[in-house]
């Protein structure tokens, strides 16, 4: 008989956690925080192009945090949770890329657009998690 409640109590606290998990999860980037982080990346305007990039990203990761519980992830990590939920997944994933490039190679160009378009790709990628 203990044997038995013992066996019901752990699957008991074993599928809650399980709903706990998926259930109540945010897996939605609220209102307020969208328009924190989307002002945070058009701020980046005044920067220089290859900044501006580095700093848009760095704020794009930043605003998928808020909803990715996982700590100790690399940004390629957090932004491939999400990635099937943006829009300009490609676009993204071409920006991740050119920030790894800025990060770590030397004479790196971007020009003006460049950092434009990376802006608007991020704002966008951030309103499908809406």
């Amino acid at each position: 008989m203990i044997i038995e409640i013992t066996i019901f109590l752990f699957c008991a606290i074993f599928l809650f956690g399980i709903w706990f998990l998926i259930v109540k999860r945010p897996t939605k980037l609220s209102a307020e925080n969208y328009k924190k982080y989307s002002a945070k990346i058009l701020n980046t305007k005044y920067l220089d192009p290859a900044h501006a990039i580095l700093e848009s990203h760095k704020i794009f990761v930043a605003a998928i945090s808020t909803i990715c519980t996982e700590k100790r992830l690399t940004s390629a990590q957090k932004v491939s949770r999400f990635a099937k939920q943006f829009p300009n997944e490609r676009k993204i994933w071409q920006l991740h890329r050119l920030r790894n490039e800025l990060a770590h190679e030397v004479e790196v160009e971007v020009l003006k657009t460049q950092a434009e378009l990376a802006r608007r790709e991020f704002i966008r990628a951030l309103r499908a998690l809406l």
